[in-house]
């Protein structure tokens, strides 16, 4: 058999192995035959993306570390609680201050001392001046009777000068009362800002009618001959409300080219014997 075998039909012919592309095939082209490589064909089929592959087991989580202990906090000796001063009136905002600078140490945090008893709310006294801060006493127990009435706001004291910064105390384990509440301040400066404005009162009740003016005088009296388009004389022309009171006059008759309208209150007196016709 030749190498070539055109007039072999293609079932006969032997089976093609280990293709490389380089293999020669017949191909028409354009109405001509033509010859083309198999990799030439190979490289118009489109690209397989093949399917994505499990995605793997996650390893295990490590360990936390530990948390360091928290310092202690160190307390200072506190001033005894003194009554509380009457509030005085709210002066004006002033202004904003600047922010400070934010600090990068934070402080340890002490244990919370013991929460001791409540005493009984005694009668509150004048507000004196402010004294020396003293040792913490012992809090007594809870007393079980009624409250007391609340007795007069006493007169404000003068504000005491500031004393110097004492020494930080040793820590105490104990919460001393809470000392004297100071003055209130002078009041401030009237504010500029206008108030709402007040709402619209309710409209006022209508007054009454004024008395009815006099009566205007007589006009003129009109042409008793007919009127027209010079020269003629064909027409003769009425008004067509009567709002005044009038009366026909004795031994005459009226005549009006209707319609003829007579206003409310208004009269139209024809006399006996007389007449009058509307056309």
């Amino acid at each position: 058999m030749p190498r070539y075998a055109s007039n072999v039909q293609i079932p006969n012919l032997g089976a093609a192995v280990a293709l490389n592309g380089t293999e020669q095939i017949e191909v028409v082209q354009a109405g001509e035959s033509k010859r083309a490589t198999a990799q030439q064909i190979a490289n118009l089929a489109p690209t397989v993306i093949g399917p994505t592959g499990p995605v793997g087991i996650t390893g295990p989580t490590g360990p936390t570390g530990e948390i360091g202990p928290t310092g202690p906090t160190g307390f200072g000796v506190a001033g005894a609680t003194g009554p509380s001063g009457p509030t005085g009136p709210t002066g004006v905002i002033g202004p904003t201050g600047a922010t400070g600078a934010a600090s990068t140490v934070a402080g340890p945090t002490g244990p919370n001392g013991p929460t001791g008893p409540t005493g009984s709310n005694g009668p509150t006294g004048a507000t004196g001046v402010n004294g020396s801060p003293g040792a913490a006493g012992p809090t007594g127990p809870t007393g079980i009777g009624p409250t007391g009435a609340v007795g007069p706001t006493g007169v404000q004291g003068l504000a005491g000068p500031t004393g110097p910064t004492g020494a930080t105390g040793a820590a105490s384990t104990v919460a001393g009362p809470t000392g004297p509440t100071g003055p209130t301040g002078a009041t401030g400066a009237a504010s500029t800002v206008a108030g709402p404005t007040g709402p619209t009162g309710a409209a006022g009740t209508a007054g009454s009618n004024g008395p009815t003016g006099p009566t205007g005088a007589t006009g003129p009296t009109g042409s008793i001959y007919p009127t027209g388009g010079s020269p003629d004389r064909i027409f003769y022309e009425n008004q067509q409300t009567v709002t005044v009171n009038y009366t026909v006059t004795t031994s005459y008759n009226a005549m009006s080219a209707g319609p003829v309208s007579i206003n409310s209150g208004v009269t139209v007196t024809v006399p006996s014997g007389s007449y009058w016709t509307i056309v």
